[in-house]
């Protein structure tokens, strides 16, 4: 590879390492963010299911109308949050998907780059061992004319 392709190259490797960088960085952060709304979703339904055993004692033990009233609409109220989180979770969790496949993506351009890299180098010491033959021949040949004469 001349010095200017070879200057390029490394530029464009670069510039995928960055992007490859930058995937990474946003990658983590939205799986942060999925753990975390992952999190606030457990909290909200383990929030709501000892919420329904307090219900549950209080009907056992008798519960007026009102209280009763306040009790199912507070229950819709922290339904719709459950309802509502679910949606942030998977809402974030498509977000990791999409983020995951541009990280992947700019894995392999990256690669793509490295392979092209390394045929090169391979290209280059093929040609640098041919000349390297080609000049112990001549001067084997050299040698043995010389012996000759």
């Amino acid at each position: 590879m001349a010095i200017r392709a070879a200057g390029v190259m490394n530029m464009l490797k670069d510039i995928a390492q960055k992007e490859v960088d930058t995937a990474t960085e946003a990658l983590a952060e939205a799986m942060k963010i999925a753990d975390e709304a992952k999190s606030k979703y457990d909290l909200l339904v383990e929030y709501r299911n000892d919420y329904s055993k307090s219900l549950q004692q209080s009907l056992e033990m008798g519960i007026g109308a009102l209280a009763y009233q306040n009790f199912q609409g507070f229950f819709r109220k922290l339904d719709q949050a459950v309802k509502g989180q679910f949606e942030m979770l998977v809402s974030a969790q498509h977000h990791v998907l999409v983020q995951k496949k541009r990280w992947k993506e700019s894995q392999r351009k990256k690669l793509s780059y490295d392979v092209l890299e390394q045929r090169d180098v391979e290209k280059q010491t093929k040609v640098a061992n041919k000349k390297e033959q080609l000049m112990m021949d001549e001067f084997a040949m050299r040698a043995t004319r010389h012996a000759k004469q």
